[in-house]
């Protein structure tokens, strides 16, 4: 395993041939005389009104009429199109970029990004298929086409009732891959991956935009520290009088998307349900989103432990939102321990405890592991929980970051 690091941002677009970027070109236009047509066919028939309904997203299906009053306009927009010229540009990095390109499509290993670093592994296809196989395997076995089918079908009666039975797709097939994750202990000795499942259906959009609003609902009743990103992370660390004389506890919840079990998941619906309306429908919804099949050399897996369609996914449409409503279920449970200065960014957790004994604190730990093992959940961080006292710690708010420096003789470890 060869690290590869590219001295520049993988979001830079290389130049590109002129039938890509000219068929590019058309798609976009097309589009955007779609939606141009649309507006203007309601403008010039206000007697018709547009069809009133929670569509979450998804684009209408429908071609527009033609407008008489565009046709013009149209003529003219397509064929600016037909008159682009191109010319040859001399352009240092975008030929580093293409010579990068050609290095890669020509190489017989394949480049594998790192899980949270900007790192590229280079693997050869035996390594990898063995990485997958061994991250497949592990907690997947296979089934049969008719679970496709059955939830496929399942989708079309929900889409049917959302009225959406046009705009909805079926599961789309899409291989699981892997990212590696470099920053774990003991790498490159022993290589933990990430097991991405692309293969999800468009009910999922519909969660999302369901728990969503559930999500909202809690926090602002509850008032639990459930962070979003570093900005909201840093104004709480900011809020805490005496840092240096805190003690802080770091957690992680090892797995925390494919440990969500449905016991969990319907406790953290049941709890939210106390403070805001949760139709049936809307469990229903919930639920289907997470019958998840994944897909390796072409033949479905499904979980090995039961219930075996049941799977909050990596890159699933609504696994933040499913684990962020799991996270404000836990935080109400832990928040106790520590008179609320306790936090979570979907699977880090972070508390502070003031005024404790070492005797105290490790008391404070095993209670806080024996909360989460109640919903069956590990939690962990350089063998499961380290408590760090913050000697100095210097905010940085331009950037967005905190640089802690850490004593490392005051840490306690729990197996």
């Amino acid at each position: 395993m060869e690290r590869v690091n590219f001295e520049y941002s993988m979001k830079n677009i290389p130049f590109t041939s002129k039938s890509e970027y000219t068929k590019r070109l058309i798609e976009k236009t097309e589009s955007v005389l779609k939606r141009m047509r649309w507006k203007a066919f309601f403008f010039l028939n206000p007697e018709i009104k547009a069809e009133e309904k929670e569509t979450y997203g998804f684009n209408s299906r429908k071609t527009p009429p033609q407008i008489d009053e565009m046709i013009k306009f149209e003529d003219d927009l397509l064929q600016l199109i037909g008159n682009i010229k191109f010319r040859k540009t001399n352009c240092r990095f975008q030929s580093n970029l293409q010579k990068d390109i050609r290095k890669i499509k020509n190489s017989d290993h394949l480049l594998i990004p790192a899980d949270k670093t900007n790192n590229y592994y280079k693997l050869s296809r035996v390594e990898y298929e063995k990485l997958l196989k061994d991250n497949t395997t592990a907690k997947y076995t296979r089934t049969s086409n008719t679970e496709i089918a059955q939830i496929n079908a399942e989708a079309k009666r929900i889409a049917k009732h959302l009225n959406l039975a046009d705009r909805i797709e079926t599961v789309a097939q899409r291989p699981a891959f892997i990212t590696i994750k470099d920053h774990k202990d003991n790498f490159p000795n022993r290589v933990q991956c990430r097991l991405i499942n692309p293969a999800k259906s468009d009910i999922g959009t519909v969660s999302k935009s369901i728990l969503d609003r559930i999500n909202k609902k809690l926090l602002d009743a509850t008032k639990v520290q459930q962070w979003k990103n570093t900005q909201s992370t840093i104004n709480w660390f900011s809020s805490i009088s005496d840092k240096e004389n805190s003690t802080f506890l770091v957690f992680d919840v090892v797995d925390f998307y494919p440990t969500i079990s449905q016991d969990l998941l319907n406790s953290a619906l049941d709890f939210a349900s106390d403070f805001t309306t949760i139709s049936e429908d809307d469990r229903n919804i919930i639920m289907h989103a997470k019958k998840t099949l994944l897909f390796h050399n072409g033949t479905p897996w499904h979980k090995s432990t039961p219930p075996h369609l049941f799977d909050v996914t990596m890159g699933s449409y609504d696994g933040a939102e499913t684990c962020e409503l799991t996270g404000t279920f836990l935080l109400n449970k832990i928040k106790h321990l520590f008179d609320n200065n306790v936090g979570l960014y979907r699977d880090d957790g972070l508390a502070v405890v003031h005024n404790r004994t070492p005797a105290q604190i490790n008391r404070t730990a095993k209670q806080l592991i024996k909360i989460f093992q109640e919903y069956g959940l590990k939690i962990t961080i350089n063998q499961n929980i380290k408590i760090v006292n913050f000697l100095d710690v210097t905010l940085n708010l331009n950037d967005g970051s905190y640089r802690p420096y850490m004593k490392p003789n005051n840490i306690t470890h729990y197996v």
